[in-house]
């Protein structure tokens, strides 16, 4: 059973419909021999439209031949009035015929013409209904795509712990797909926190996607370049340069849809607080100054490896300091 889409009312599906008329046809033979025949046909009646009234009086006419609106009366206990009501809609239906002789004879068109044409106008109708669905979904695909997309707010937190960075950093980390860029201070990924800052460098590695750091220090390149070595990814996209800045600030782009950045204030165990955001002002104009900086800095050793390193030591006026 389903439902008509323009009426909302209940309708069969086809292949119910088949099933019942099949059911029907088979019944019919058997009018007569059991009350609890008739009153089930005409439940299967009633599920494709019928009243309780047209089903008994239809059933009475394919039970008993050619006959009259009395005997109809008779077999069904409905009124003489009431039949000559109910026979216009059945004849409409194509599954009875009347003479024109008064009083007139009613007759049962042959039970299997009369399913195959109301098969065949069912069939016709889930079409129809089919069409106008399709067209709908078309209407509503085309309407939609019209519909300016709704932004999502900005969101901001202060992470304070480092239980709250760790917990922040699991859900982004292993999720990133295209691009993290990191500016950080070279105290900060020496021991004791070299072990998870090489993690982190490759989970993004194994993720297939592409880091460029910005070290900042003023340790010479050799120790810079140790230092590097030590943390960087066994394979992926990774390039490091250095900054001579002891001032710039520490932070990360992730995707370029969220930024790390390192503030003032200190966790339990002396690293800097992080604000997260995914204010998208903010990570254009974080995302503006590490272009400046890459861009200006300057090549010591050759690229063009998988893994890759290149230290610069460049002081930049304009960075975010």
């Amino acid at each position: 059973m389903g439902t008509d889409v323009k009426t909302g009312k209940n309708k069969p599906n086809i292949e119910s419909f088949i099933h019942t008329l099949t059911y029907i046809v088979d019944g019919v033979a058997h009018l007569g021999e059991s009350g609890l025949m008739q009153e089930d046909l005409v439940v299967k009646l009633e599920n494709f439209g019928f009243t309780v009234n047209q089903a008994k009086v239809y059933l009475s006419i394919v039970q008993s031949g050619a006959t009259r609106v009395g005997r109809i009366s008779k077999n069904t206990q409905l009124h003489r009035q009431d039949i000559y009501k109910l026979l216009p809609k059945l004849e409409k239906m194509g599954l009875i015929t009347k003479t024109i002789d008064k009083p007139f004879m009613i007759e049962a068109i042959p039970v299997e013409k009369a399913l195959d044409s109301l098969v065949s106008k069912e069939r016709k109708k889930a079409n129809e209904r089919i069409t106008y669905l399709e067209n709908n979904l078309k209407d509503v695909v085309n309407e939609l795509q019209e519909q300016p997309r709704i932004k999502e707010e900005p969101q901001f937190t202060l992470l304070t712990t480092d239980e709250a960075i760790k917990n922040r950093g699991h859900l982004t980390f292993k999720k990133i797909k295209k691009e993290c860029l990191l500016v950080t201070n070279i105290e900060h990924i020496k021991a004791p926190s070299m072990h998870y800052f090489r993690d982190f460098l490759q989970t993004i590695a194994d993720n297939k996607a592409k880091t460029r750091l910005i070290v900042v220090t003023s340790d010479d390149n050799d120790t810079v370049k140790q230092t590097v070595e030590k943390l960087a990814p066994i394979t992926g996209q990774f390039t490091a340069k250095s900054i001579n800045k002891t001032m710039c600030k520490e932070y990360q782009i992730i995707d370029n849809k969220e930024v790390w950045i390192a503030t003032q204030q200190k966790t339990e165990t002396g690293y800097p607080c992080i604000l997260w955001t995914t204010s998208q002002n903010i990570i254009d104009v974080y995302k503006e100054n590490f272009k400046k900086a890459w861009k200006h800095a300057r090549a010591i050793m050759p690229l063009g490896i998988t893994v890759s390193f290149t230290f610069v030591t460049i002081s930049f006026v304009g960075l975010l300091c």
